[in-house]
């Protein structure tokens, strides 16, 4: 003997996430959370929901901020049905689709912010336009049982023109920066050394020369620089004849083991080739 059943079922099953109304001849009758529930076939019919968290994307919108630039952006919805009866019944009752109805209100507030934003606000603050986002659409889907958890704004696209103005603009803020922190440095080095003028007396100068010197000899270079104000044969009132005849002296000397530090003693030309020579 066999039993068999065929027809409606008498009953149905909700799952943990799952929350339902029964409908009795179209109307509403009553509300049931999970679990085995009894119902009358062919005059009650349940309406089931789930009531976990959920998300829809936000496809990419074109719009034209506050500073008339056009951007296409897109973004993310996190919500749920509010778990409780009156929330699960205007969710199903209230509005024909609630996920669909969602999207669209978020893609209508989306396009509404971008437009009332400048461009570098839209950059900047993007949390902060999740969050305006998240209120107004929180208002709209409260008539329909949804609550919005959070939006979150992934991409922003602008025109290939915009971003290279953009890089270019960075750029130059960046050079801006180091032209400054170079000239920040000469100057505290120009106080410093004057203050070691004053105590070294008249040839204070000389020493941000030998510096220079010797930052040159250090790459071991065969080329040396000598300053006219270092040696006192190249004042302003040498002749060009003089200089030559110095150039020729020393155009064929060996200068890559020599000790820029030994400038320090040398008053004059003639002691300082005197001293290559050696």
């Amino acid at each position: 003997m066999s039993l068999s059943l065929s027809g409606p079922l008498p009953f149905f099953l909700n799952d943990e996430w799952e929350r339902s109304i029964v409908l009795r001849f179209g109307s509403y009758n009553r509300s049931r959370k999970s679990g085995l529930h009894f119902k009358i076939p062919f005059v009650e019919k349940p309406v089931t929901v789930p009531v976990y968290e959920d998300s829809v994307d936000v496809m990419k919108q074109e719009a034209i901020t506050r500073d008339n630039v056009p951007v296409e952006v897109d973004g993310v919805v996190f919500f749920e049905v509010k778990d409780n009866t009156e929330d699960v019944k205007d969710a199903i009752v209230n509005v024909g689709d609630y996920r669909k109805q969602t999207l669209n209100y978020a893609t209508s507030i989306l396009r509404d912010l971008v437009g009332k934003k400048e461009l570098d606000d839209l950059l900047q603050r993007r949390d902060e336009i999740g969050d305006q986002i998240k209120q107004k659409l929180d208002d709209k889907t409260d008539s329909f049982g949804v609550n919005v958890l959070d939006v979150e704004i992934q991409n922003i696209n602008l025109p290939e023109k915009m971003e290279r103005a953009m890089a270019a603009e960075a750029e130059a803020e960046r050079d801006r920066r180091a032209r400054r922190t170079n000239a920040q440095g000469e100057l505290e080095a120009a106080v410093k050394l004057r203050q070691a003028s004053e105590i070294i007396g008249d040839k204070g100068y000389r020493m941000r020369t030998l510096q220079t010197l010797d930052s040159v000899a250090a790459e071991n270079s065969t080329i040396v620089t000598f300053p006219t104000e270092l040696v006192g044969g190249m004042t302003s009132g040498d002749t060009e004849e003089g200089l030559q005849a110095v150039l020729d002296r020393i155009s064929d000397l060996d200068v890559s083991n020599f000790d820029v530090g030994d400038l320090e003693k040398i008053d004059s030309v003639e002691e300082g080739l005197d001293k290559l020579q050696d």
